[in-house]
This record gives structure tokens, sequence and C-alpha cells, in this order.
């Protein structure tokens, strides 16, 4: 099996229907070096080369299903969701470790994160708000997003699009 890669992805993306290349807007290098800053990581390679190509739009790639996954959502959530666990103590929660990164929030209940370990790449971890247990669901950040693209472009096949203006969902 080949190694799939991040360039890879794009083409993926733009081939199977998924997203033009115009389709897609990236974070600055200011935006990433914001990010990093404020939780104090490094992020991924893998992962910075996502926000760097697509982290503000991204196509049909996330609009699927009730993802919170640009840049905007990500500044903030890991943040948002650490207050949370103190303000609501006897709630379920994850202790997240320092380096963990929440990259996908859906529906202010479930979670995707990362850790960001100065790799190149990371596990894609999932925890919800009622068990408050963390597991592994993909192997790598380009695991998650080839994956993401599988489910886009059923969606996309399915007609799930063509309810919605102009073809995309807000």
């Amino acid at each position: 099996m080949t190694s799939r890669t991040f360039p890879d992805l794009i083409s993926h993306l733009v081939n199977s229907g998924i997203a033009s290349r115009g389709d897609l807007k990236g974070c600055s290098p200011s935006e990433i070096t914001t990010l990093e800053q404020r939780y104090g990581v490094k992020l991924p390679t893998n992962y910075r080369s996502y926000l760097a190509a697509m982290g503000h739009r991204s196509g049909r790639l996330l609009t699927h299903d009730h993802y919170a996954a640009t840049y905007e959502h990500v500044l903030c959530m890991t943040e948002q969701y650490r207050e949370d666990c103190v303000e609501f103590p006897d709630e379920p929660h994850v202790d997240l470790p320092p380096d963990a990164l929440i990259i996908v929030g859906r529906l202010g209940e479930q979670f995707l994160m990362i850790r960001c370990d100065n790799s190149d790449d990371s596990p894609v971890w999932y925890f919800n708000e009622y068990d408050a247990k963390m597991r592994k669901s993909y192997d790598s950040v380009l695991d998650w997003l080839y994956s993401t693209a599988d489910e886009a472009k059923e969606a996309i096949d399915g007609g799930y699009y063509d309810m919605f203006p102009n073809g995309t969902r807000p």
C-alpha cells in the first residue's frame, strides 16, 4: 500500500468533486502561530498542513455533518472545554493532556482531539460528554481527513447537497 500524503489528499478532494482548489481557504502563518501560542503547543506537521490549505474553508469536506472544525472553532474549543470542566466539575469529562488540541466539535457534545507532541502526525482521539472515555478513532490526521473525504463523497453521491441552494450546506 502506498503512503498517503497531504498533497495527495488535496488531489483526491479535487478529483472526487468534494472541493475545487478555489473552494479551499487556508490559514495564514500568523494564524497558525497564534493557535500554537494560545495553547503552548507545536502542531503536528499534517494538521498544520490542513490548516494552511483549508483551515477556513474546505469545500464540502466538513459540511455533511454538524462539524465545528474551522480555524475559528479550533482556536477556542480546547480552552472552552477546559473551562467547562472547571465550571461543572460534577459532570463527566475527559481530563485533556496538556498537549491536547480539540480539532472537531460536533453539536457541542462530541469531540475529536490530537496530541501536539512534536511529531509529524498524531492519532485522532474521540470523546463525548456522556461517558467521558477517550478512544483512538484514527491512526493519524491524514486517516481522519481521508475518512471524512469518503463520508463527504457518499453524501454528495447520495444527493445530500441537492436540497441546499447552490449545492452546498451552510
